[in-house]
């Protein structure tokens, strides 16, 4: 449960929250792909909060640094990002970054045992 909890979070914050000002313009300027990384961040962390896990400054980095990343790859292109489609191959590649760092988040808070699959 506590997975489709953040993963509502993350697709609230990556389509609504995210406007389309910040969607169009946030490779273009770094303090908006920033904010967006922030706001993405943040509601992953509330998120987290509500359902009794704790988070520390490591998690608030991972989370933000890997988002802005992946994000900043996606708009310039760069990379492999270069030879795909952006609302095809692109946006699912994104998309399965960001659903894996919320794997490895889930994994770091012990809420995850990969042995156990």
């Amino acid at each position: 449960m506590i997975f489709l909890l953040l993963l509502f979070a993350h697709l609230l914050a990556d389509y609504p929250l995210q406007g389309s000002f910040l969607a169009t313009m946030k490779g273009k300027n770094i303090i908006l792909l920033a904010s967006h990384a922030g706001i993405w961040t943040g509601t992953i962390l509330v998120v987290a909060w509500f359902a009794g896990i704790s988070s520390n400054l490591y998690d608030v980095f991972f989370l933000f640094l890997v988002h802005a990343v992946a994000d900043y790859a996606k708009a310039k292109p760069l990379g492999i990002y270069k030879r795909l489609n952006p609302l095809g191959w692109g946006l699912f590649l994104d998309q399965m970054i960001h659903v894996a760092q919320i794997l490895m988040f889930m994994y770091i808070k012990g809420l995850i045992l990969f042995s156990n699959l």
